[in-house]
């Protein structure tokens, strides 16, 4: 700006303000600091992650129908029912089923377990759901390998009966 502008300018009717104790100062400097602290406090809090409520679902439920786990057991059935594979292959099926749910559920590989691999794991947390799959697969190896001829329970086995086992393991997993 130039200097005439700055002449031009009327500060004869400025009032010059009267000085504030530091009381007002210190009070407002107080009262800032809380709110930061109050803010991180807040942050903090908000950040933390959240407890996840367990959803239980009802065999019963449109949910549990819904299962991805529980339509592939129902795709085996619907398809040994529809003459697409045999008594043989549905039981290999419904046995590869439970162990590929095991292996989500845990998050280890559980193909290849045997009867023996699965009475070996080790004891943790997920035991009940181990332990349900082992009589799972127990109960589907007479019907899945031995000879129906000589073998009642593999003679006398149905599909339906297995898949319920099956289905009984996903759904009581973890519960």
């Amino acid at each position: 700006m130039s200097n005439s502008i700055l002449a031009s300018i009327d500060v004869s009717k400025l009032t010059v303000l009267e000085q504030y104790s530091p009381v007002i100062f210190w009070s407002g400097l107080l009262l800032c600091l809380l709110a930061a602290c109050a803010l991180i406090i807040l942050a903090k809090y908000l950040s933390r992650p959240r407890k996840t409520k367990i959803h239980t679902v009802s065999s019963h439920s449109s949910e549990a129908r819904s299962n991805p786990w529980r339509i592939k057991v129902n795709e085996i059935v619907k398809s040994y029912d529809n003459q697409d594979i045999t008594k043989e292959e549905a039981f290999l099926a419904l046995a590869q089923t439970a162990r590929d749910f095991a292996s989500n559920a845990t998050g280890r590989n559980m193909a290849s377990h045997t009867l023996l691999d699965l009475n070996l794991e080790a004891r943790n947390a997920q035991q009940r759901g181990l332990d349900m799959l082992r009589r799972t697969i127990a109960a589907l190896y007479p019907p899945e390998f031995a000879d129906a001829l000589i073998n009642a329970q593999a003679r006398e086995t149905s599909v339906d009966e297995a898949s319920g086992w099956v289905l009984n393991l996903i759904d009581r997993w973890g519960r």
